[in-house]
């Protein structure tokens, strides 16, 4: 059985760390963009109003009267 070289090994450490930085940067990118989607969101629903449900007292639209 033939050993292998250093330089061999040398080659496949150096693409193995070359992908896993590539695999940080792509992860990096994707959590960056999620956050920045939901800082816009958390700002456009501080952007408007409040929707609270309003009672309505006396007024009945649908009133049915029984006999």
């Amino acid at each position: 059985m033939r050993k292998r070289s250093d330089s061999n090994n040398c080659f496949i450490c150096a693409k193995a760390k070359r992908q896993r930085q590539m695999f940080s940067v792509a992860k990096a990118k994707r959590q960056l963009q999620m956050f920045s989607v939901a800082k816009a969101k958390r700002q456009l629903q501080s952007a408007q109003p409040e929707r609270k449900s309003t009672i309505r007292y006396g007024v009945e639209p649908y009133s049915c009267e029984v006999m």
